[in-house]
């Protein structure tokens, strides 16, 4: 009998057991002790620690109960299953192997087991032995869905990417919901350029399009590809003096539902669409208030997109003086009308935010419309950012922002809070080690208990986009530090609508964090330091909130990966350009019409280039430091910090260091990378993106 006198040894395991099925992990945890201090023996009750304890991220001691169980029976097949499971978590991957194949061994047809060798063995760049295990697990059942997403992955590597296309479509068919299958067609769709008239494409594009759990931007090239299929005379359209809302191609563009979803959901970055979309918007200011055979109201929707396309990108099409006219005694006819007409509503919105005028947003607060577009136009523009003051108010401040370029850079933060996003990827939250490994691959660090529940400091949150990618980490408890509580108050309504409950918010001066009196296990600071004064003293702040043998990750801007953006602010000082919004756009329609230099014309790659926040940050930002590898070296030397590894989005980059660099299998030499970078300059165009380690 056992301390419930009443409940025998049998009774109180099935009991543990139920207690475990409704989650009452605690209590099933001290049944199950209970039943084991009177049977030592009992196998089941190891097995079923262990799983608690696993599901905790306790992993040592579930890799202990498990071996316990199977000590006792080393052929149950549940206990040498789930052992190989845990195994794999603590990164011990050639046992979780070998009790894969044990459990294979007891039964030839355990989906999971096959399912896991899969797994690991195309971790490890075995594909043809992953291929083989993930056949099997099909043969037992061909309708998994995250089998399924394995083989199109499998596939991806091995480049067959219409297979793999394939494959995942299969697996939004059984679950359109699907994260990981919608992530892999996400990256796919970043890396590889389809053929135009692909109608499998299209449908996948249109389907993820009108998701939002996912990064829209990511699939702008391909669309762009398929709308703009028969623009044959892309130049000669935009210099036509025929009416373009009469054009038979263009025509047919706006009928597009792909075409609206793109304009509501991304930001369009492309020259040709922007001189379209900016051509299409004056003729509907002018066709407004002309008795003309066109009619507007045929062109409703299309102009909603435009709106929402416009507010995205921050009003960065030019515009004309007449257009400025016309758009403003549009809106002293709003402000003056008692009724709302939703297209003069559209049409203002095309050229200034709805909230710029107070009397306009307070109708249309209040104003519910039939149709669904122009309710989120509203949303967008007005309750959204009536929100967003409302959070101002309860997000707390550590002090007063004194330094002087601190306060520079919180001004433009506060005017121009960056970036401006609508939908991103949802994450899957693993154990801390698991999404590491995955992101410094091929290194690999070691499983530490202590990074159960990790404690994590964003250092420069700017608008949520951050955070939200912070919730791939497992039982994570976060705090977003910004200078800007413009972006905070972003950020807070952002995460908020998501769900996300694990976030506080604090505005601070990353040097004076020191004052908040507490330890982080993880620290991540992205695209931060280089615009503090002196971003070393900066991460000797970080350092110092940093717990012994924590992990810090950093973005920093490359001098290399930066020399055309260089090239291009060197280029806007020497004609004098002012830190204007109105100069700035000069400024860019001058690189986009007349500038003739390959170098600087190489600016119109980036995305940020096509918004206003995104362009002020990329070549006007009021404070900017750019980095080498060889600096970044002595710096970490200097603080006694460990290099773990870039954190690269093309795996192909790994691919290629490889073959440069094959005695370097870690891939931690900042030497060899130096090199690598110096022969391939676009290697980090971004930013240096990385992982370290506190030795002490």
């Amino acid at each position: 009998m056992i301390k419930n006198k009443s409940l025998t040894v049998e009774e109180t395991f099935n009991l543990a057991v139920k207690n475990q099925t409704e989650n009452n992990l605690g209590v099933a945890e001290k049944l199950y002790i209970e039943v084991l201090e009177i049977n030592p023996r009992n196998s089941g009750a190891y097995n079923n620690l262990g799983t608690i304890f696993q599901k905790n991220g306790n992993y040592l001691k579930a890799k202990i109960n498990y071996q316990k169980a199977i000590e006792i029976i080393p052929n149950d097949l549940n206990a040498n299953y789930n052992l190989g499971k845990v195994l794999y978590e603590l990164g011990e991957t050639e046992k979780a192997i070998n009790s894969y194949k044990k459990v294979i061994e007891i039964n030839p047809t355990y989906f999971n087991a096959h399912y896991n060798l899969g797994l690991i063995y195309r971790e490890l760049k075995q594909i043809q032995k992953s291929l083989l295990h993930y056949r099997k697990a099909f043969q037992i059942n061909p309708s998994d869905p995250d089998l399924l997403n394995n083989l199109g992955k499998i596939y991806k590597d091995l480049k067959e990417y219409r297979i793999a296309i394939n494959f995942f479509k299969k697996v939004l068919k059984i679950d359109p919901n699907h994260v990981f299958a919608i992530n892999n067609i996400l990256h796919l769709f970043a890396i590889i350029e389809f053929e135009k008239d692909d109608p499998l494409i299209k449908e996948l594009i249109l389907f993820l399009y009108k998701k939002n759990n996912v990064d829209h931007n990511n699939l702008i090239g391909n669309a762009k590809s398929i709308l703009f299929l028969n623009f044959d005379n892309k130049q000669e359209i935009i210099n036509s003096k025929e009416t373009l809302l009469k054009n038979n191609f263009v025509k047919l563009l706006l009928k597009e539902e792909l075409f609206h979803l793109m304009l509501q959901k991304s930001v369009i970055t492309d020259i040709f669409c922007e001189k379209l979309l900016t051509k299409l918007r004056s003729e509907i200011i002018f066709f407004f208030d002309k008795n003309d055979n066109i009619n507007l109201k045929d062109y409703f929707d299309f102009i909603m997109s435009l709106a929402e396309q416009c507010w995205l990108n921050e009003y960065i099409h030019t515009k004309s003086l007449e257009e400025i006219d016309k758009i403003n005694r549009l809106k002293d006819k709003i402000e003056n009308n008692t009724d709302i007409d939703e297209l003069e509503v559209a049409i203002l919105a095309c050229y200034i935010p709805l909230n710029y005028s107070k009397i306009i947003s307070d109708k249309l607060s209040r104003y519910k419309s039939t149709n669904n577009i122009f309710n989120d136009l509203i949303k967008m523009q007005i309750k959204e950012p009536l929100k967003e003051i409302e959070l101002k108010k309860i997000i707390k401040s550590l002090n007063i922002i004194n330094n002087s370029i601190s306060k520079k850079v919180k001004n433009q933060y506060e005017e121009h809070p960056y970036p401006r996003w609508r939908y991103t990827h949802k994450y899957i939250p693993r154990n801390f080690f698991s999404a590491l490994n995955s992101e410094i691959n091929p290194n690999e660090i070691q499983y530490n208990n202590k990074f159960v529940n990790p404690k994590i400091l964003i250092a420069g949150c700017g608008t949520g986009k951050h955070l939200i990618a912070t919730q791939r980490f497992l039982n994570a408890k976060i705090l977003g530090v910004d200078l800007s509580l413009t972006s905070l108050s972003y950020a807070k309504r952002k995460t908020e609508e998501l769900g996300h409950k694990n976030i506080e918010f604090l505005q601070a001066d990353i040097l004076h964090l020191s004052e908040i009196n507490r330890k982080f296990d993880i620290i991540e600071s992205a695209g931060t330091l280089h615009h503090m004064k002196d971003p070393v003293k900066g991460l000797k702040i970080l350092l110092e909130l940093l717990e012994p043998h924590g992990f810090l990750r950093l973005g920093l801007y490359s001098h290399i990966g930066r020399k055309h953006i260089i090239a291009t602010k060197k280029l806007a000082t020497t004609k004098k350009i002012k830190n204007t919004v109105n100069d700035i756009k000069i400024f860019r329609e001058y690189i986009i019409n007349e500038n003739k230099d390959l170098l600087l014309k190489k600016i119109l790659t980036n995305k940020d280039f096509y918004t206003t926040t995104g362009i002020k940050d990329l070549l006007f930002h009021v404070q900017e430091h750019c980095f080498t590898i060889p600096q970044i070296s002595e710096i970490l030397k200097s603080l006694n910090l460990e290099f773990l590894g870039f954190n690269l989005i093309d795996l192909k980059l790994k691919e290629k260091y490889s073959k440069y660099f094959p005695q370097d299998k870690k891939q931690v030499s900042l030497d060899n990378w130096h090199q690598f970078e110096t022969e391939n300059p676009d290697t980090f165009s971004g930013m240096y993106q990385f992982w370290l380690k506190k030795i002490l």
